[in-house]
């Protein structure tokens, strides 16, 4: 026992009621600290401190709580390694306590130390805690932040309870790193999956690019009906924009409006003003942003500028740019960015270089090279490429290829050659050039009658070598094919084919002698290669047969290989076969057996299909049921078709189309006509397709009144009119006698087939305009039967019956089998000519 010197053991002892003041204030006191320590753990200064006033007050050999509040702190904040010091100095007052290894391992995971993490393992083996779940957990999150993936496994295949939140570990973990395989198998083995566990795989496959996994996966979320959290829609928002999917887009809108998530967090909302800018939506992009009011943040601004930026709307970005700063809002370089990129598009130089200086001078922003990039470009395509290059001329910072590739296609636009092969030697000393940029240089030589010299430039190209690489399976086997001479503009597509199929063969082989045959992932990348990009189906069912145990995923990619290939009804033999032998079938698996029966009119295995998707409780998929509407539409029965219509709890833009394209076929126009009424009606907005089948209708009613509101619709909705479409519109026009409306769409087509041409000619021989006519039947090198009918009929209406009979003698001579049109045709120019010999 301490003994005590003989003052101090004469002193008097304070009262109790003393003491106890004394000691609640003390306490109160430390409560204080450690809530000032969770309220500043991010700030280093602050920490410290606060640290040595818990040491002043000799709290840690009284209570654990500061203990777990520093080492929280320290793990949690900028320098996570003090949190390791103090828990090795303070081992025994911590060792004991779980909570002190987890911020240990969380320090750990922070600065990616993976053999500290092993030591504090061996520790807690040593300590008694490999079986306490909340600190297995930690050390699994260590290894997989470390990327010691094996590690991370053993661990977690020798935890004898695992919780939600040590599955959820695992699989955000294996599928942040790329392994999606076992990330999946674990996923599918969760024996109760929340909302966290989708989120993560979600994240994985939007991480990796694999939008249309990540889509589907959230497809499957909403059928299980598992409400996605705000995280959730961050994690699936960059998938839905690289696909386009603007219909999923909206229908993700909506939900988040109904859920509240809007509210709840603003980044939800930033993300889908981003989502509708990306898939070419900027009214939508603007509603969201309007929506917003009071909740909106730097980041939803610079979203609607740069969105309006990518547009081409400059003046409405810049006037956004100057309300949101009336707004207080201050903007920061990306701001900057979008707006500058917006001046450029838009020619607004002035308002460009003032924007620049107000970063520079009023905002104090260090600009960066893509600042100075939109300012070259900006000038460069005003066409004051000598302010342009002093600019360059004087950057604070090493200039790159794409700041002088910039002012050289501006060099392209303008003529300046001196310029432009000033900027070409500029490149030359950074990188290895492509053969594009000598081929801007060559062109703008060949303009300026420099023949010499550009072909000069093409020489260079085949003496540097300059090349195109040809990237497959993500990077991981790249092949180059030389950009040189003629027969690579000719031939370059069958080349390109010919170095992939090799390099994949290649890497074929290399995994099956290597054994790495067994890597799901691998073998799922080969077997889509052979089964849908380079269709070789042959080749895809030995790699399948290769395969282990193929999961649905695996089957449904062959599956699409058979369904689009000429022979269907393999489609449908193999799904047979698979289903066997025990496969079970997904949402994915039916869209594409239903087509492939919807392609031979297998009408009996496609109810099949449909019972078997009740069977599975598939039908509330939107995909299965719009394929199923195809396939009865194709089939003749459009009673089932209307049936599965009907049942439908939310339709799309397809399901109308699979519908009005069935009532189309078989000729029930006023039904096609009352569809479309009922979609408008409904709030979906038609398409193309929906545009050629009812205005084709019309046309063959000759309903004009309701044929004029379509085109009007067309109008006003700004419908892109393909070579479908347009022929649909010349049809009609010419049909009416509107040959200059008719005119007016044939030479706005970008792409013309032969129908268009055809369509044409019928129309200018129904008009009487029969030299257009003839010019455009001339233009046609392979004149088909519809064409030499169309001209002469058209001869023969308006009784130019020696041309007609003329053009039918060039008919025979090119061994045009003549239909009854052209007979009735030549019949009636032989009566009115008297020319009975040849009439019979």
């Amino acid at each position: 026992m301490a003994r005590f010197s003989p003052h101090f053991s004469r002193q008097r002892s304070p009262p109790l009621h003393a003491a106890a003041a004394v000691a609640t204030a003390t306490t109160a006191h430390i409560h204080g600290l450690v809530a000032l320590l969770l309220k500043h753990q991010a700030e280093r200064r602050p920490l410290l401190q606060i640290h040595s006033q818990l040491v002043a007050h000799q709290v840690f050999d009284r209570r654990p709580t500061p203990w777990h509040a520093l080492l929280k702190a320290y793990s949690r904040g900028p320098f996570p390694q003090e949190a390791l010091h103090l828990f090795r100095d303070a081992h025994r007052h911590a060792a004991d306590d779980t909570y002190a290894f987890m911020f240990a391992f969380g320090a750990c995971a922070g600065l990616t130390w993976p053999r500290a993490g092993a030591q504090l393992h061996g520790l807690v083996v040593r300590e008694g805690f490999e079986f306490h779940a909340y600190v297995h957990t930690a050390l699994i999150n260590v290894y997989l932040v470390c990327g010691c993936l094996a590690d991370a496994r053993m661990v977690f295949d020798e935890m004898p309870v695992k919780n939600a939140v040590s599955w959820n570990v695992m699989i955000i973990g294996f599928a942040g790193r790329g392994e999606f395989e076992y990330a999946r198998l674990l996923f599918e083995w969760m024996p109760c999956r929340n909302v966290v566990s989708w989120t993560g795989m979600i994240d994985g496959y939007t991480r990796s690019s694999r939008h249309v996994e990540a889509v589907d996966l959230f497809r499957c979320m909403m059928a299980e009906g598992v409400n996605p959290s705000e995280i959730t829609v961050l994690a699936v928002v960059p998938a839905i924009t690289s696909i386009g999917r603007i219909l999923l887009g909206e229908a993700l809108h909506g939900f988040c409006e109904k859920m509240g998530l809007l509210v709840l967090d603003v980044r939800v909302g930033n993300s889908l003003i981003d989502l509708y800018a990306k898939i070419g939506s900027i009214q939508n992009s603007l509603k969201v942003f309007n929506e917003m009011m009071d909740r909106r943040n730097l980041v939803s601004w610079t979203s609607i500028i740069s969105g309006f930026a990518m547009h081409g709307l400059s003046t409405e970005a810049v006037e956004l740019f100057a309300e949101m700063r009336r707004a207080g809002i201050t903007p920061n370089r990306i701001t900057f960015l979008s707006v500058l990129n917006a001046c450029s598009h838009g020619g607004l130089v002035e308002q460009g270089v003032a924007f620049f200086k107000s970063m520079v001078y009023e905002y104090a922003i260090n600009p960066e090279i893509k600042h100075f990039g939109c300012i070259i470009d900006m000038l460069g395509r005003a066409g004051r490429l000598c302010e342009a290059e002093q600019v360059i001329s004087g950057l604070p910072m090493e200039v790159n290829s794409v700041v002088w590739r910039t002012l050289l296609g501006c060099c392209s636009k303008y003529g300046e050659v001196e310029m432009g092969e000033r900027a070409m030697k500029k490149m030359l000393e950074i990188e290895t050039e492509s053969g594009g940029d000598f081929v801007v240089v060559s062109n703008m030589l060949t303009e300026h009658g420099r023949f010499s010299d550009a072909e000069r430039a093409r020489k260079l190209v085949d003496g540097r070598n300059a090349v195109k690489e040809a990237h497959v399976l993500n990077g991981k086997c790249s092949t180059a094919l030389p950009l040189t001479g003629p027969e690579f503009m000719g031939k370059s597509s069958f080349f390109f084919s010919i170095v992939i199929i090799k390099a994949m063969k290649k890497l074929h082989g290399h995994l099956i002698v290597s054994g790495l045959y067994s890597c799901q992932y691998a073998m799922s990348k080969i077997l889509r290669f052979y089964a849908v990009l380079q269709p070789d189906l042959v080749s895809a069912h030995k790699v399948y047969g290769q395969i282990e145990a193929p999961t649905t995923y695996l089957f449904n990619i062959i599956l699409r290989g058979l369904t689009q290939s000429n022979a269907p009804e393999d489609a449908i033999a193999f799904y047979k076969k698979a289903r066997g032998e025990g496969m079970v079938p997904d949402n994915l698996t039916f869209p594409f057996v239903v087509k492939a029966c919807g392609r031979i009119n297998a009408l009996k295995e496609g109810k099949q299909m449909h019972n078997h998707v009740l069977k599975y409780g598939l039908l509330s998929d939107i995909f299965i049921s719009n394929s199923l509407i195809h396939l009865y539409a194709a089939c003749g029965d459009l009673y089932c078709a209307r049936s599965v219509f009907d049942e439908m709890l939310v339709v799309d833009v397809v399901s109308w189309n699979s519908l009005i394209c069935g009532y189309s076929q078989y000729n029930r126009l006023k039904e096609v006509l009352t569809l479309f009424k009922l979609m408008h009606d409904g709030g979906v907005k038609a398409d193309k397709i929906t545009m050629v089948k009812v205005v084709s209708a019309c046309t063959r009613l000759a309903d004009w009144s309701m044929a004029d509101c379509l085109v009007r619709y067309i109008e006003d909705y700004c419908i892109e009119v393909d070579v479908y479409l347009g022929n649909t519109l010349i049809d009609y026009y010419g049909r009416r006698g509107q040959l200059q409306s008719a005119e007016k769409v044939f030479f706005n087509m970008k792409d013309r087939n032969a129908v268009t041409l055809n369509t044409m000619i019928t129309a200018y021989s129904k008009g009487g305009n029969l030299v257009s006519a003839r010019k455009l039947f001339e233009e046609i090198p392979n004149k088909d039967l519809i064409a030499w009918s169309s001209m002469i009929s058209g001869y023969s209406q308006a009784s130019q019956f020696s041309d007609a009979l003329e053009l039918f003698r060039q008919m025979q001579r090119a061994q045009v089998k003549p239909d009854a049109i052209v007979i009735a045709s030549v019949v009636s120019a032989c009566g009115h000519l008297g020319a009975l010999d040849l009439g019979r």
